[in-house]
């Protein structure tokens, strides 16, 4: 009888563990510089993010480089044969807004910046994809710097 109150202890050890929090799981942040030909010109740009590694959850910043811009970013990272899939939409988030208004007809609540859909694969540090801006696709490069 004396094995009876270890088993129900062990046993009770067991079910407080599995209530507790998973283990801090580490996201390590991954820095992409390069640029993406946006209406003929090569724009610097610089995506800095982490990886949910359950969730394959992105979440991040994309920053335009030569205008200070920042962009946040959120989707997806999944492994596959040919490297890692990039799929995240880039938002404007909280960007400046225009409102006009002529003898009573306007516009209220014009985004200044335009979303963007950012997709690619990353294979050996580098990204090769696309930026789509309303509706136009744009090539994007960029190479990992941390």
């Amino acid at each position: 009888m004396t094995r009876l109150p270890v088993l129900w202890s062990m046993l009770a050890l067991s079910l407080l563990g599995a209530c507790t929090p998973a283990a801090h799981l580490v996201q390590p942040v991954e820095v992409y510089e390069g640029q993406a030909r946006i209406l003929l010109l090569e724009q610097p740009y610089r995506l800095t993010f982490t990886v949910n590694p359950t969730t394959h959850e992105l979440r991040g910043t994309l920053e335009q480089r030569r205008t200070a811009d920042r962009f946040e970013v959120s989707g997806t990272l999944l492994d596959t044969a040919e490297g890692e899939e990039v799929t995240a939409q880039v938002s404007a988030g909280a960007a400046p807004r225009f409102n006009a208004s002529l003898l009573g007809f306007g516009v209220t609540g014009l985004s200044l910046k335009a979303d963007a859909l950012l997709t690619g694969r990353i294979r050996n540090r580098i990204l090769e994809g696309s930026l789509r801006v309303g509706g136009v696709r744009y090539p994007l490069h960029m190479r990992r710097v941390q």
